[in-house]
C-alpha cells in the first residue's frame, strides 16, 4: 500500500504511541526502513496541502514539540501514516520533505513510483487541495534594500575606522641600506593602506546618501497610509518626490507619527548638507575652490613648490585630504543620528516593529492586505545528516 496513497490512513492515538515505542532498531549494515529527502521531485506545499486535505492539520510528533507561533524550526510539520502494515513518517523542512518509511528498504525506482504515486493522487483531491490552498496566506519575500546598502556601508566604515589615524609621513635616514629598506617598507605600506582607504572613503560617501534616502522610503513603505496602499499611483508620486518634501510630509502621508520633523532641528540640517553634496558627487563634478589639494608654480616647465618635502611622502601625504576619513565618517555619523532623530518620532511600539525589520536583509509582504511582516529569523538552520536525496539518486525520474 505504499505505492497506493488513496488507501493511506490515519493512524489512533494509541497506534502512533505504539509506533514510538515499539518501532525496529536498525543494527549495523541492516536498515529496516528508508529515508529520502525530496527538495525537487515534491514540492513542499503541494505535499502539505494534499496531506492537510486527507488528513486534516498536522498531528506528527516534530509538530507536537515544534515552536508554536514561530517559523524558527527545523521541522515545520509531519504525519504519521498507515499504508496497510507500514508506517510513512512524512516531515516538512524549509524546503524540502522528508520522507521515511518503516519495514521496507526502498530502491531508487521504488522512490520514482513513491513520487509518481502521490502526485498522481493530487489529481482526484484537487479540489479538496485548493481549499486548503485558499486559507494559506500569500506573502512575498521582498529585498530589504536598505539592509543591503546599510551592510555595504557598514563594511566600508570598518576599513576607515580601522585606518583613521594617520600614518607617519616623516622621511627617516636613508644613510645605509637598513634604513633604505625601512623606507621602502614604509612607502609599501603606505601604498597598501591608499588602495585600502581610497576604495572605502569613495564607496562610503558616495553610498551615505543612498543610504539616506534608502530608509527614508522604507519608512514610507512600512508605514504608509490606507490612501496611499490603495492607490498605487499616489505612491509612487509621493516616493519620487524631492527627498525634503518626502521628509517633511512623513507625518502627513505614514501612520503612528507624533509628530513631523522639525526642519531647524541639527539632526535635519546635518541630514540635509549630507544630501546637497551628493548632485556634486554623484556626476563627477570638479570644483577647483572645493576640490583643490595644493598650489604649485611654473616656469614655463619648471615646477616650483612653495614648501620641500620626499616627493613620495608627500604625494601620499596630500591624499590623506583626497580620502577626507574625518569627513566621510562625519557624514555617515550625521545620516544615522537623523535616523534615529526621526525614528524618536514614531510611536514606541511601531518603531519596536519597525526597527526589528530594518537588520532583516528580506522583508514578507502580504499583498492582498498589504501588510508587511518578518517571515523569517536572522539566521538560516538546516539539518546536516547522512541523507539520501532525490536529485542525486542515480535514476531516470522521468
Amino acid at each position: 500500500m505504499i505505492f497506493t496513497p488513496e488507501k493511506w490512513e490515519k493512524p489512533a492515538p494509541g497506534e502512533m504511541r505504539d509506533y514510538l515505542k515499539n518501532r525496529p532498531k536498525a543494527t549495523t549494515g541492516k536498515p529496516t526502513g528508508s529515508i529520502l529527502v525530496f527538495r525537487k521531485h515534491l514540492s513542499p506545499l503541494a505535499v502539505y496541502k494534499y496531506l492537510t486535505a486527507r488528513f486534516g492539520p498536522p498531528y506528527g510528533f516534530q509538530t507536537f514539540v515544534k515552536k508554536q507561533h514561530d517559523s524558527d524550526n527545523l521541522i515545520h510539520w509531519d504525519y504519521l501514516i498507515k499504508a496497510g502494515p507500514t508506517m510513512i513518517w512524512i516531515q516538512g523542512g524549509n524546503r524540502d520533505v522528508h520522507v521515511q518509511i518503516d519495514g521496507k528498504v526502498m530502491k531508487p525506482k521504488d522512490w520514482v513510483l513513491f513520487a509518481k504515486a502521490l502526485k498522481g493522487d493530487f489529481a482526484r483531491c484537487g479540489a479538496d487541495m485548493a481549499k486548503v490552498g485558499a486559507t494559506l496566506e500569500k506573502w512575498t519575500i521582498v529585498s530589504n534594500r536598505f539592509a543591503m546598502i546599510a551592510d555595504a556601508c557598514a563594511g566600508f566604515h570598518d576599513v576607515l575606522t580601522d585606518e583613521a589615524d594617520e600614518p607617519d609621513f616623516t622621511p627617516h635616514k636613508r644613510t645605509s641600506e637598513a634604513g633604505i629598506k625601512r623606507y621602502y617598507r614604509q612607502v609599501k605600506q603606505m601604498g597598501q593602506r591608499a588602495d585600502r582607504v581610497f576604495s572605502a572613503s569613495l564607496s562610503l560617501d558616495l553610498i551615505t546618501p543612498v543610504l539616506a534616502e534608502a530608509f527614508i522610503n522604507l519608512v514610507i513603505f512600512m508605514m504608509r497610509k490606507d490612501e496611499l496602499k490603495r492607490n498605487q499611483r499616489h505612491y509612487d508620486q509621493y516616493i519620487r518626490q524631492q527627498i525634503d518634501t518626502r521628509v517633511f510630509d512623513l507625518h502627513l502621508k505614514c501612520n503612528h507619527f507624533t509628530s513631523g520633523v522639525d526642519p531647524d532641528c541639527e539632526e535635519y540640517k546635518a541630514f540635509k548638507r549630507v544630501m546637497d553634496r551628493r548632485n556634486h558627487h554623484l556626476h563627477g563634478n570638479i570644483d577647483p575652490t572645493k576640490d583643490g589639494i595644493e598650489t604649485v608654480y611654473f616656469d614655463k616647465f619648471t615646477p616650483l613648490f612653495e614648501k620641500g618635502a620626499d616627493p613620495i611622502l608627500e604625494l601620499f601625504r596630500k591624499k590623506e585630504s583626497v580620502f577626507d576619513i574625518p569627513g566621510v565618517l562625519s557624514r555617515y555619523h550625521d545620516v544615522h543620528f537623523f535616523f534615529q532623530y526621526v525614528l524618536g518620532l514614531i510611536e514606541k511600539g511601531p518603531r519596536s516593529q519597525f526597527e526589528m525589520l530594518m537588520d532583516d536583509g528580506t522583508i514578507g509582504y502580504d499583498a492582498s492586505r498589504s501588510k508587511t511582516g518578518r517571515l523569517f529569523p536572522g539566521h538560516e538552520v538546516m539539518m546536516v545528516m547522512p541523507l539520501d536525496y532525490d536529485d542525486e539518486l542515480k535514476v531516470d525520474w522521468r
